[in-house]
């Protein structure tokens, strides 16, 4: 009776667990604009520090991605049976975005552009780590993936030269930012339209 009930107990752990990662994986999938968002904000301003030479690229860029992303959370209800994996994504997330931003934000003040396999090799280790821990959480191997394409790229960036490192940062910027955050959405769009149909 006892190992009956510790079997029981232990299936209905691991079937928590996997509501959980599922839960995360529609959390992440709800707030996937972000990533495009976010994506195609790294993408303008690199064009625009680099290629166009605008001095406040990055800031301005930052700044407006900040205010774009408030006013975009800020139209989602926040659901109060929200998962702790859920929290602990969004959790992750808001400080790689708050550490981001302010290296982001200081970059271009700094007057160190000229430093681009620097900056990319730290901002691309920032964002393999998030990737990395939110991949192994929810046991998402997409992003999971992204994560080693950004940790790839941090330890090339020491290698190759700033304009390769440009080039470099804007591909990983396409792939794993905009590309998977329109595949997150598609992903949960599916399920909507799932949920939708048995309803």
């Amino acid at each position: 009776m006892n190992e009956q009930i510790s079997n029981q107990e232990l299936n209905e752990r691991l079937t928590l667990i996997e509501s959980m990662m599922q839960e995360g994986r529609r959390t992440t999938g709800r707030y996937a604009w972000s990533f495009v968002l976010w994506g195609v904000a790294y993408e303008v301003a690199i064009i625009g520090a680099t290629w166009l030479h605008l001095v406040y690229a990055w800031p301005v860029t930052m700044v407006l991605a900040l205010v774009a992303t408030i006013a975009g959370f800020s139209t989602h209800k926040t659901k109060s049976h929200e998962s702790t994996a859920g929290r602990a994504i969004g959790s992750m997330w808001t400080a790689l975005g708050a550490s981001l931003f302010l290296v982001l934000f200081a970059y271009g003040f700094s007057g160190r552009m000229h430093e681009t396999q620097i900056f990319v090799a730290i901002a691309t280790a920032h964002l393999g780590l998030v990737n990395g821990a939110s991949g192994m959480l929810l046991r998402w191997r997409a992003q999971f993936a992204c994560a080693i394409v950004w940790w790839l790229s941090s330890a090339a960036a020491c290698f190759i030269t700033a304009e390769q490192s440009n080039y470099l940062l804007m591909a990983d910027v396409f792939l794993c930012q905009i590309l998977f955050g329109i595949y997150a959405m598609v992903l949960e769009q599916k399920r909507l339209n799932k949920v939708n149909c048995h309803a």
